[in-house]
């Protein structure tokens, strides 16, 4: 057998052992029903589903079509032992949001002024706000938020950025659920799909706020926006 077909039909034997480690019954289940099965049920296996029915059929080729026991009919490509072996660390040491998306995070307070939040905007570029009380965290104010505050005054002769408090602007904000909290364990794969949100309803989170537990009582250890998840879908 070639080096690529055993190493690909190893790192197989392995995905295909802890798929069934996962599974509540002791009786035996196919490999495709498996991925069928758990695409609804965990991030990795939902996106790399359609990969993996296609290893399936692969594997079968090479294991069912042999002309002779150490002879087989196909060689799978270097590029598709890589996938596997990619996709086989994705299942069994899946990347987690901290550290992946570990950064010092922003933070307002509802005393603060429109001003000095729109100084840091300028500084930073930053464009999801989380607010915070004298009792915790009371919203994420977003630049809809704001421009819908503008909008209300705009016909004021003086605007005062001075003297508007971030709790004025942040009560505008028509959504206030437009956020989540995960905790520091939860893995890339599933903030990637909260950030992508439900295709059944309108609801897509502008930023997902991590923490310790995933309470907002807790400091903030980091924070997705869709921006950072580019590069991970």
């Amino acid at each position: 057998m070639g080096k690529n077909a055993d190493t690909f039909l190893s790192a197989y034997n392995r995905i295909d052992q802890h798929l069934n480690r996962w599974k509540e019954t002791e009786d035996y289940i196919p490999f495709a029903s498996l991925v069928n099965y758990f695409s609804k049920r965990n991030a990795v296996v939902k996106r790399f589903q359609n990969d993996l029915l296609e290893f399936a059929e692969l594997r079968n080729a090479i294991v069912h079509n042999r002309v002779m026991p150490n002879y087989i009919i196909a060689e799978p490509h270097e590029k598709t032992v890589e996938h596997i072996l990619n996709i086989e660390a994705e299942l069994t040491r899946p990347k987690l949001v901290i550290p992946a998306f570990s950064r010092y995070v922003q933070t307002f307070h509802l005393d603060d002024t429109l001003a000095s939040l729109l100084a840091i905007v300028k500084e930073k570029e930053f464009s999801q706000f989380p607010v915070y009380g004298n009792n915790g965290f009371k919203g994420l104010l977003t630049p809809r938020g704001i421009t819908q505050w503008l909008s209300s005054h705009i016909n004021e002769e003086h605007l005062n950025l001075n003297g508007t408090t971030i709790g004025e602007v942040l009560a505008v904000e028509v959504r206030k659920d437009h956020y989540k909290f995960i905790s520091r364990k939860t893995t890339v794969h599933q903030a990637v799909d909260m950030m992508k949100g439900n295709p059944s309803s309108s609801f897509r989170p502008e930023a997902i706020l991590i923490t310790e537990n995933g309470t907002p009582d807790e400091k903030l250890l980091g924070i997705i926006t869709p921006h950072h998840i580019i590069g991970e879908s």
